[in-house]
């Protein structure tokens, strides 16, 4: 970034003419509930941390308590206040989520929940589509559990739903600037309205922008982000809404872990930087990194017959490209004859060229009955169609045959002169592998949700059905093989308020995954798996005290994943070769709890606390590992989330907060000796304070952000440290 732009972001950062004026807290132009005065089929917008109903669960905006369904939100104020953009970093604050990891070159993503883990995340319910920058993002939705019945293929824990902000009639516009340690700067900026004098042509855009590089050397992140949408409606009841979200990211990313494999001295498993190497070294550097671009073009129609029923149908086109080149090796391999005081590091490249394109539609039709005064019920119809292909090409380094590049040459990371961080390029690296696939899915749900007695009684069911034809083509051995499998997914769950405050409630539900790889079978021969499948009950207890001032729920869940797949190694008359199975099978209980509560006025607090017990339960492959504890599924989990805004005196206008997270100890990844590699346990806590004056007229607010304020060391993935003590200075002006 050159140097006048920088000075730039600091003069309006750093401005002082809110200090003279007068404050008043800022109220967000979230996005108004569409359609019915009977229900709606859209969430509407909270203005602080606390969150009241959810679309997740029902595709019809729903009150939480009202919901059979463990279900955590993230809402704007709260991941604006502590300065998080990256939509897996805002999945971190739910503290229903136990671990957050993205790959070495930022090219994956995951997170666990309820002890399992998944690369599953969903953009407006569609698990087709994802996002790429908070900008456009209203709210984030966790669902906990199994809940293929509205989302299809998924993994047992459960999504995380991203909502997009929609236009509104009302004028308004934000422009927020950001500035913090090692270099970041951030502009965003959002602006809605309408277009025409009668209103019946809105709009809203969103972009940012981002440079930043990071503590450890060669850290570097650069993405530009824009969301525009417009939406008309010709009259009461009918919409059409078209919107795009185009994202371009540079991602060098990090590797920071190098482990010893001989792992045999009791609590000397992980290399510590501390007593190795500086904590700003990475294994990454110039030349290799991640750059993603990526294209969603969605077209909505809403239209409603009567107040009671509405059709909507989305229809979505996204497209994506990755280009990946990454050191994919960080061990340290220590032999009898290796020199006293060397720690040779072995170095390897991997990475690919990938592209995909993705067309989903969704029709719902949605529709309220009143039995009478005192009962009535919802239902959600729903088909949805995917039309998916991809095509990537896997590279290594290493010459064979006079083809591909040299492999770089191993470090002792003992000698800071070894590191020789001169890499060859992707485009002449040697291809290891050339694929592609064509994926269909078809799925109609049903969902019902029957309020009895006045709400006293809800119950809530589904069923999914779900055909999925996949095709694999090898471009090596030119192959192609086709298959189809199908699924009927159910759901079942009730509320039943012992008082008004108090509700007791249980839900079944399961979940579905189709591996789409072919097993290679006892014989050598090649069938397709069957879905991997997960069968969740919850029950507990959702409360809401002082007409809301205190709500939340806890839950007892009880989850088992079955058809797990095993490899065993056998040898016939041509040689040794693997086949495989589905054997495994994983099981995880455990305990949530979620509080919110509007405490005073001004003060607010959310949070909850998960324990989960998650382990395996059958490994005919590797029987010794039974029992053993999943990977990143650490016992016990907690975030707390503070905020206190001063309305009287001279710090009328301050603000101030905290959020707390900790995560227990837990296993990185498997082994298949008792000695696992762990992530430590940890507490990390973010502070903030901020200031909300009147800038001709118009409020802008000043947020400073502290985060892992006492210097937490602990390593949450397996790709590197956490970041040290860092700043994060921001200003919104909102006119």
């Amino acid at each position: 970034m050159k140097t006048p732009l920088r000075v730039f972001f600091a003069s309006v950062l750093l401005s002082p003419i809110a200090l003279s004026a007068q404050s008043a807290p800022a109220k967000s132009v979230e996005d108004e509930a569409v359609l019915l005065p009977a229900f709606t089929i859209q969430s509407e917008g909270e203005s602080g941390y606390a969150a009241t109903n959810s679309i997740s669960a029902t595709k019809v905006a729903t009150e939480l308590k009202k919901m059979p369904v463990s279900i955590d939100i993230i809402t704007e104020q709260l991941f604006k206040d502590y300065g998080l953009t990256e939509v897996y970093d805002i999945i971190g604050l739910s503290s229903g989520v136990q671990s957050t990891q993205r790959a070495a070159t930022g090219n994956l993503e995951s997170y666990t929940i309820r002890g399992f883990t998944t690369f599953f995340s969903a953009r407006n319910g569609s698990t087709n589509l994802r996002s790429y920058d908070s900008a456009n993002v209203a709210r984030v939705e966790v669902v906990n559990g199994p809940a293929s019945v509205l989302y299809g293929q998924l993994d047992p824990g459960g999504v995380a739903n991203t909502v997009t902000k929609q236009p509104s009639a009302k004028r308004a516009s934000n422009l927020r600037l950001e500035l913090g340690s090692w270099a970041y700067y951030r502009a965003e900026l959002g602006t809605t309205g309408p277009l025409n004098q009668s209103g019946t042509l809105i709009y809203r855009v969103d972009a940012s922008w981002l440079d930043r590089d990071g503590y450890r050397d060669f850290d570097q992140q650069k993405k530009t982000f824009i969301a525009p949408v417009v939406r008309w409606a010709p009259r009461k009841g009918t919409a059409l809404t078209l919107d795009a979200e185009w994202v371009d990211m540079d991602l060098t990313g990090v590797a920071n872990w190098p482990r010893y494999n001989n792992r045999v001295v009791p609590n000397n498993f992980i290399v510590k930087f501390a007593d190795m190497i500086p904590r700003t070294w990475n294994g990454q550097g110039p030349g290799v990194g991640t750059h993603t671009g990526n294209r969603i073009y969605s077209a909505t129609f809403e239209h409603a017959f009567t107040d009671r029923i509405v059709l909507r149908n989305v229809s979505g086109v996204s497209s994506v490209r990755r280009n990946a080149w990454e050191v994919a090796s960080t061990t340290i391999n220590i032999l009898a004859t290796t020199p006293a005081g060397q720690l040779p590091y072995s170095r390897s490249l991997s990475g690919s060229y990938a592209n995909g394109q993705t067309f989903a539609n969704t029709l719902n039709l949605a529709a309220r009955f009143d039995f009478s005064r005192r009962h009535y019920t919802r239902l959600v119809a729903g088909w949805e169609y995917v039309a998916a292909r991809s095509e990537s090409d896997s590279r290594v380094s290493g010459i064979v045959a006079g083809v591909g590049v040299a492999t770089p040459a191993n470090w002792d990371l003992a000698n800071p002169a070894t590191w020789d961080r001169t890499v060859p390029a992707l485009a002449g690296a040697r291809v290891s592998a050339y694929s592609g696939g064509k994926f269909w899915e078809d799925k109609f749900y049903l969902v019902d949700a029957l309020a009895l007695f006045d709400e006293r009684l809800m119950f809530l069911g589904g069923l999914n059905y779900s055909k999925i034809q996949n095709l694999s083509l090898n471009y090596v051995a030119n192959t192609r093989l086709r298959f189809e499998r199908d699924r009927t997914t159910p759901q079942a769950g009730a509320v039943f308020r012992v008082t008004k405050a108090i509700g007791l409630y249980a839900n079944y539900s399961e979940s579905f995954r189709q591996i789409t790889s072919l097993r290679t079978n006892a014989d050598r021969s090649l069938t397709p798996f069957d879905p991997v499948i997960a069968k969740g009950l919850d029950y507990g207890v959702k409360f809401d005290f002082g007409e809301g001032r205190y709500s939340g729920q806890a839950t007892i869940f009880d989850t088992i994943n079955i058809n797990g797949r095993q490899s065993f190694s056998a040898t016939d008359a041509i040689g040794a070769y693997t086949y495989e199975t589905q054997v495994g099978e994983n099981k995880a209980q455990g305990f949530e709890l979620r509080l919110s509560a509007n405490v005073t006025k001004n003060f607010q607090l959310v949070g909850g606390y998960t324990q989960t017990h998650s382990y395996i339960s059958k490994n005919p492959a590797s029987p010794a590992i039974v029992g053993r504890a999943a990977i990143r599924s650490p016992t016990h989990a907690w975030t707390v989330t503070t905020s206190y805004r001063f309305s009287e005196g001279w710090l009328k206008g301050v603000s101030t907060g905290a959020n707390i997270g900790y995560r227990g100890q837990a296993k990185a990844f498997e082994t298949n000796d008792v000695y696992p590699y762990l992530l430590d346990p940890r507490i990390v806590v973010n502070a903030r304070a901020g200031y909300t004056a009147k800038v001709f007229d118009k409020p802008v607010t000043y947020n400073l952000t502290v985060s892992n304020l006492f210097n937490e060391k602990y390593y949450p993935s397996s790709i590197s440290m956490g970041d040290p003590t860092s700043y994060r200075l921001s200003a919104e002006y909102r006119f």
